[in-house]
């Protein structure tokens, strides 16, 4: 049991004593103590019944348990005015475990059996009056009382789905930075260090000056992982296609590149994200001799278009188009700022269309 079912259930449970003590300390002796006592027992246990079993949520039980309640305090208040403070404990009993709808009908009537009862005892009009009132009043507080501790309580679950939410966004956008910066740098490395294999002994200068990239290919990657975790930069198109630029051409590709890059600002970094993306899984995966990027802006969408001649769909070696990890983050990253992605694996090659709005989309 929760904390909030335990504040909600002691704020009536914690007066059952209380107000159900009057009943036997009046009866004395005789057979009457003995009526009293099985009367104020069956109402203590259709109380904690009622209050116990309407968490999180009301039950056909707890009805039951709480009609037995008022019937029993219905006997008990015609025979006895001593029962009189029991309809106190009926009333935010109602209050408490029905549902609103139906507390709204039980509190009111509890209250006009409280009056009925105390007048059927020859109570003048001014107690009959009072009684009614604050037995109306009680099952009200009660009923504010317990919608305020459940209202309380979900607000406590929905503030932590929304801290797992948050933990598990962070961590999934940290995932796919990290693959996404770390899979083109290595990528280019490895691309780098192919050629220092190929020209060490053919051509010692150029293997010198490619291994002097990879040292500091290797520390720009370190501080791209540090801006990567403090989530501290973001890619441009201009700088991604600089790089694309010099990663291809040192693969032996040839690139051909737009010759006007200006996009809007709110496609600028989206757009870096693909173009990266794209240059990765073509060191990656083909076996291209030739690539061209291109940049559009047509209507209220710039496109990029990133194409290549290498082995496309063919066999192993292609790069799959919906399922790779790289993709699929990518497309979440258009998706976010209304924009879309599609791959188109086929015989001739491989292109990767990636278009966002040229504005930003409403909120």
């Amino acid at each position: 049991m929760g904390s909030a079912s335990v504040q909600r259930s002691a704020a009536v449970l914690v007066w059952t004593p209380v107000l159900l003590a009057q009943p036997l300390l009046d009866r004395g002796q005789g057979p009457d103590l003995l009526v009293s006592v099985l009367l104020v027992a069956l109402a203590a246990a259709a109380c904690a019944v009622s209050v116990l079993d309407s968490w999180p949520s009301p039950r056909a039980r707890t009805a039951l348990a709480c009609t037995v309640l008022v019937a029993v305090v219905t006997l008990g208040s015609t025979q006895w005015s001593s029962w009189a403070p029991a309809w106190l404990l009926a009333a935010m009993t109602a209050g408490v475990a029905l549902r609103p709808r139906v507390a709204l009908v039980v509190v009111p009537l509890c209250a006009l059996l409280a009056g009925a009862t105390t007048a059927h005892l020859g109570a003048a009009t001014e107690a009959v009056l009072t009684q009614a009132f604050v037995v109306a009043l009680a099952g009200t507080t009660a009923a504010v009382i317990g919608r305020l501790v459940a209202t309380t309580e979900a607000l406590r679950r929905t503030r932590l789905q929304l801290a797992d939410l948050a933990v598990e966004q962070e961590r999934d956008r940290v995932a796919r930075d990290l693959h996404d910066v770390l899979g083109h740098t290595l990528s280019v490395m490895v691309v780098k260090a192919v050629a220092v294999r190929r020209l060490v002994r053919a051509d010692p200068d150029a293997a010198t000056r490619h291994a002097q990239d990879i040292e500091s290919i290797g520390r720009t990657a370190l501080n791209q992982v540090r801006d990567t975790i403090h989530n501290t930069s973001a890619p441009t198109l201009r700088d991604e296609l600089a790089a694309a630029d010099e990663a291809l051409s040192s693969a032996g590709i040839e690139v051909v590149l737009p010759d006007v890059v200006d996009p809007p600002q709110v496609a600028d970094e989206p757009l870096a994200w693909a173009l990266r993306e794209a240059v990765t899984n073509l060191l990656r995966h083909s076996v291209a001799r030739r690539c061209r990027v291109e940049l559009t802006t047509s209507g209220d969408r710039c496109r990029l278009t990133v194409a290549d001649d290498g082995t496309g769909g063919r066999g192993g070696a292609s790069r799959p188009p919906g399922g790779h990890g790289g993709l699929v983050g990518l497309r979440q990253r258009l998706e976010a700022v209304g924009g879309g992605l599609t791959v188109t694996p086929g015989s001739e090659g491989f292109t990767l269309t990636a278009w966002v709005p040229t504005k930003e989309p409403p909120r």
